[in-house]
């Protein structure tokens, strides 16, 4: 049972990890506002069939009793938060975006504690630290005296980012009652109908896309946005949320192999500042009790 779990939470954040990789070859070729309207389009196809097929929610009815906390996180997780993401790797790598992704936890974390007055212990007040310091290494690119200086465009789009994916975590928690498919399903549905007139405002320029273009949104569409959503859950309900949370780690580890299996450089402050990172994880998921309650995420974000 627990071999199955760890394989498909592998295979989750190894999708978010190519959701990097391939989202930084379609924005080379379609506006970030395009990929964001494409990869949930077409994860709607197969998001509204499973949670009929699964969950059978009454649709109408739960947009009429949670439409405020919907509209909201639409806006912040669908729209705002994957078009900053896209837009920030016109100007930076697969693995600078995965390593400051991998400071989410820590934030939403901190976010908790001071706008929901959650209790954390020493253990992730010394993670949040060290996750922090292990991202400013990776930003400064290991010159962390040049910290209030210049950084890369692309790394600052993408902290604002996370900062809009923590704000709409801490939403999450408001709709934990809807069933989990359905949620990302209302969700996207929202989000696309909201990106509708701003890509009919910014024309595609078709002569520009190419195949791998088209094969970067379909993986898009399927594997990070339902793939990983799957198999996220899966692992949970095997492992429990703790655990599972520390196959984030994966993430960036996935993202410097298939950068390099590209033939991407790969910088002594990446893999530093990743290692540094990784440890500040570590440490934020130690928790006060052995065991947590088991909930799957209400959206896939990497």
């Amino acid at each position: 049972m627990k071999y199955k779990a760890w394989v498909f939470l592998i295979l989750c954040n190894l999708f978010w990890a190519g959701n990097l990789i391939f989202g930084k070859y379609t924005a080379a070729e379609f506006p970030p506002i395009w990929i964001a309207f494409l990869r949930w389009a077409i994860a709607l196809i197969f998001l509204i069939p499973m949670a009929q097929l699964i969950e059978k929610p009454s649709w109408l009815q739960i947009w009429k009793k949670n439409w405020v906390v919907i509209l909201l996180m639409s806006t912040i997780g669908v729209v705002v938060y994957n078009y900053l993401t896209y837009s920030s790797l016109q100007f930076t790598s697969p693995i600078n975006g995965a390593l400051i992704n991998s400071l989410t936890p820590a934030l939403i974390m901190l976010f908790s504690v001071i706008f929901l007055k959650e209790k954390i212990n020493s253990f992730q007040i010394i993670g949040l630290i060290v996750s922090f310091i292990g991202v400013l290494t990776v930003l400064t690119k290991g010159n962390l005296l040049q910290v209030f200086q210049q950084y890369n465009k692309g790394d600052a789009i993408l902290l604002l980012s996370i900062l809009f994916w923590t704000i709409y975590s801490l939403l999450g928690k408001k709709a934990k009652h809807i069933p989990s498919i359905t949620m990302v399903a209302m969700i996207a549905i929202i989000g696309v109908l909201i990106m509708l007139p701003f890509i009919i405002l910014q024309p595609l320029h078709v002569r520009n896309v190419t195949s791998l273009g088209i094969t970067g949104i379909i993986y898009l569409g399927v594997f990070p946005s339902v793939g990983s959503f799957i198999f996220w859950n899966k692992g949970i309900k095997m492992l429990g949320a703790g655990t599972a949370g520390i196959s984030m780690n994966l993430v960036p580890i996935f993202t410097a192999i298939i950068a390099l299996i590209l033939g991407q450089g790969l910088a002594l402050s990446q893999i530093v500042g990743g290692m540094i990172v990784i440890l500040g994880m570590l440490f934020t998921s130690v928790k006060k009790k052995a065991s947590e309650s088991k909930k799957g995420l209400s959206l896939n974000k990497a």
